[in-house]
């Protein structure tokens, strides 16, 4: 199984995720790693060293941000992405697989904060 990145709506408001997700620019995607990953990657002890909480939090549990929540989890997988080769030290994956799987969720961040108001991000 794999972690997948989705737009999700708030409460009641109907919205076409389907379409938003499709916003998202390629080569990017949904995708998020392995369901493994939850534990051995972003679940890592250097993840949380690394003060980023909310994906820490993936190790036990999904993700779902909304409002300024998204702004945190953007500036959660930025700080990821200037600390690359250190995670690469600390995991058993390569530098290209967590960049591109950050850069999948930084990209459906974009798509997600255009329409905020109305939509937030999960990760599961």
């Amino acid at each position: 199984m794999s972690l997948i990145i989705s737009v999700i709506q708030k409460g009641s408001i109907i919205v076409d995720t389907n379409f938003l997700e499709e916003q998202v620019p390629a080569p990017h995607n949904n995708l998020f790693g392995f369901e493994s990953c939850r534990k051995t990657l972003w679940g890592n002890d250097l993840i949380s060293e690394l003060g980023c909480e909310l994906i820490y939090s993936l190790k036990n549990t999904n993700i779902f941000a909304f409002d300024e929540g998204i702004e945190k989890l953007e500036s959660e997988f930025l700080i990821l992405l200037d600390n690359l080769d250190a995670i690469e030290l600390h995991t058993d994956y390569d530098k290209e697989f967590i960049e591109f799987s950050v850069r999948n969720a930084l990209e459906m961040i974009k798509v997600v904060l255009k329409e905020k108001d109305k939509v937030g991000i999960a990760i599961w």
